[in-house]
């Protein structure tokens, strides 16, 4: 998208001479100050504060004394390229690392046009390569202040940073709905498990499972790579429900014969058992013969159960608080196979509330997917925006 934007009337400026940063510091324990903002309150997308901490929860550091007051930006200068910055409209401290920032309008710069400078890619760009720091690098203060970049008069900034706004304002809006939503799935869900559970029982997993095809994980060490091999999908190949097949490892096909009793078939429905414990999707028809690691366990749901509905009761709290339940380890978390095979799913007596629970969950699902769809509009739609104001990469 382009805003077709003349640019010839905006002036080349050093971002240190049209911001100030307040450095003012309180006790916050004994000055009645009631909020804090750490860096985890700091959203990566948009440029609207709305977490705090609680001063006196015991999480606050003795470095939290820097004043702010609503309407002046914050900006966390730890890891800039996590795009950290924020307007908050309300009163607080901050740490020693989160600069608080107010513009001069005297100099060009207006308060409302100031988060989305420092959100932009190209000050991410900037801020990235200027860190100091290999561990947890920081954006120095002399450094951000030699940034240099473009600036329109004030007219075209209040208006650019009106419509950045209202992309901010949907995007917000939309990701409350999709949480609202994402709410209501998951209560619906539990309503109806715990129902079934209580009328008509809750077996273990493993009953349910195709004779021949046990529950099981797969390849120990699959290699880095054997070309034209057998794909092997990992955790981190269905990170949001479903296989993503563009970059699957793919393992030699005499690995893949040792560890046969893990191939995949069409309609399988994988679990994640190291790491991330408790994700699921489920096999398509273009990875009928593939197979899978260590951490991920291969469900093969016997045909007299309806897997679209087994999966939903996986995904559900009443299975997914047994799985937290029974997950071992400290560096690296698990959970065993004998475990999962324990698990208790709710089988109602009448297999057609299977298929109406898979209908009714179709229908919040495609919600959530509507909005979730609406929410990466209205992000991209800003990114995109911030590029064609700012420039940088898109």
């Amino acid at each position: 998208m382009s805003l077709n934007l003349d640019k010839s009337t905006w002036k080349r400026v050093r971002l240190g001479d049209v911001i100030r940063r307040s450095r003012t510091q309180v006790d916050p324990l004994s000055s009645g100050v009631e909020r804090y903002v750490a860096g985890g309150h700091v959203d990566s997308e948009g440029v609207t504060i709305e977490r705090w901490g609680q001063v006196g929860d015991g999480q606050m550091g003795s470095t939290f004394r820097y004043v702010f007051k609503p309407g002046q930006v914050l900006f966390v200068s730890a890891r800039p390229y996590l795009r950290k910055v924020g307007v908050p409209d309300f009163s607080g401290v901050v740490a020693d690392k989160t600069y608080v920032l107010d513009a001069v309008p005297e100099n060009g710069l207006l308060q409302e046009f100031l988060p989305f400078v420092l959100s932009s890619e190209a000050f991410v760009e900037y801020a990235t390569a200027e860190a100091t720091g290999s561990m947890n690098p920081r954006l120095l203060w002399g450094p951000m202040q030699r940034y240099a970049f473009d600036l329109p008069l004030h007219d075209e900034q209040k208006r650019l940073a009106d419509l950045l706004r209202a992309v901010e304002r949907h995007r917000q809006a939309a990701a409350s709905q999709l949480d609202q939503c994402v709410a209501v799935r998951a209560a619906h869900l539990q309503d109806r498990m715990n129902d079934i559970a209580a009328t008509a029982g809750a077996p273990a997993l493993d009953s349910l499972i195709e004779p021949g095809r046990p529950i099981t994980y797969g390849i120990l060490m699959p290699g880095s790579g054997f070309e034209g091999g057998i794909p092997v999908v990992k955790v981190k190949d269905f990170p949001d429900g479903r296989i993503h097949e563009d970059n699957l490892l793919r393992t030699s096909p005499e690995l893949a014969y040792e560890y046969r009793r893990s191939t995949l078939q069409p309609g399988d429905l994988l679990i994640s058992i190291r790491g991330t414990v408790g994700r699921l999707a489920e096999v398509p028809d273009s990875l009928d013969g593939a197979n899978i690691t260590q951490d991920t366990a291969r469900l093969s749901i016997a045909s007299e159960h309806n897997r679209h509905y087994v999966r939903l009761a996986l995904e559900s709290d009443f299975v997914q608080t047994q799985i937290r339940r029974k997950i071992t380890g400290l560096a690296v978390k698990g959970l065993n196979i004998g475990a999962l095979r324990e698990i208790s799913i709710p089988i109602p007596a009448d297999r057609s509330v299977e298929e109406r629970l898979v209908a009714e969950s179709k229908v919040i699902s495609d919600s959530v997917n509507a909005l979730r769809a609406s929410y990466e509009a209205a992000t991209d739609l800003g990114r995109a925006l911030s590029v064609d104001i700012f420039g940088g990469e898109a």
